[in-house]
């Protein structure tokens, strides 16, 4: 029920995403500078779609939401990618067929992230490797501070777990060699506060108990309140909103 919440919610928020899409455009240019892609590309988690045309030796692309409207908008953005609608956790791609998986801003909304690791390992070929930014622990605190409940993240720990730990089990059937891990701040600011909330709401980050804790109706008292908050927030650069992003590149060990 969680996961139909969760693909209604982000298919509203596909055809106005790309107005309110600020930090998922600058965390894709930190993930994009630091990869090497070609072959067959897996976007998962593509929203309504990326542009992987500075990358030439890709041979494919497919893309892959939980959102039918999300993919819908891929079509008509990028009619040479293949979509489908899967959930990261269990996706109908044939094993060792990926060359490159890249996901940006996706996969803190898995409920068992782990095993989301574990299909990216499914679907790699040997020596394949993955491109990751995930949300983590620590993100948001202006929202705390501008009384809006605030989504449980991950730790960096956590996050980095499934590719550690299998480096050091045998037992485990994925195994991994992890390249690169940096957990970095992003900060974006805004004119004001509608804007900042919009940059959460607008890209459908409030589905069932995943929501970046912006949901329900304000009474114009709890709104004024919170706009005199914002007021205290507000630098010369605008009200900032921080998020913590641990960007991981590792590879499939055989």
């Amino acid at each position: 029920m969680l996961a139909k919440s969760v693909a209604n919610t982000f298919s509203q928020a596909a055809s106005h995403y790309k107005q309110h899409d600020v930090v998922q455009r600058l965390t894709a240019d930190i993930l994009m500078s630091q990869s090497r892609l070609s072959g067959h590309l897996l976007d998962i988690g593509c929203g309504p779609g990326t542009d992987f045309s500075a990358f030439k030796p890709l041979t494919k692309v497919t893309a892959v939401d939980i959102a039918p409207g999300m993919l819908e908008q891929v079509a008509q953005h990028f009619p040479h990618y293949q979509t489908l609608c899967s959930d990261a956790q269990n996706m109908a791609i044939n094993a060792n067929s990926v060359d490159h998986v890249y996901s940006n801003l996706a996969l803190q909304w898995c409920q068992d992230y782990p095993q989301a690791i574990a299909e990216i390992n499914r679907v790699l070929v040997d020596k394949g490797e993955c491109h990751l930014a995930i949300v983590s622990a620590g993100s948001l605190p202006q929202l705390k501070q501008l009384g809006f409940r605030i989504n449980h993240f991950n730790h960096q720990t956590a996050l980095l777990s499934p590719f550690i730990s299998s480096q050091n089990n045998d037992n485990d059937t994925s195994h991994w060699q992890l390249i690169s891990s940096a957990e970095q701040t992003v900060t974006v600011y805004f004119d004001d506060l509608r804007s900042l909330l919009y940059s959460i709401k607008g890209v459908g980050a409030t589905a069932g108990g995943n929501d970046a804790g912006v949901q329900g109706v304000l009474t114009k008292s709890q709104w004024a309140k919170r706009l005199e908050l914002a007021k205290q927030l507000s630098t010369h650069q605008g009200i900032p909103l921080s998020y913590q992003v641990v960007f991981i590149h590792a590879k499939k060990a055989t």
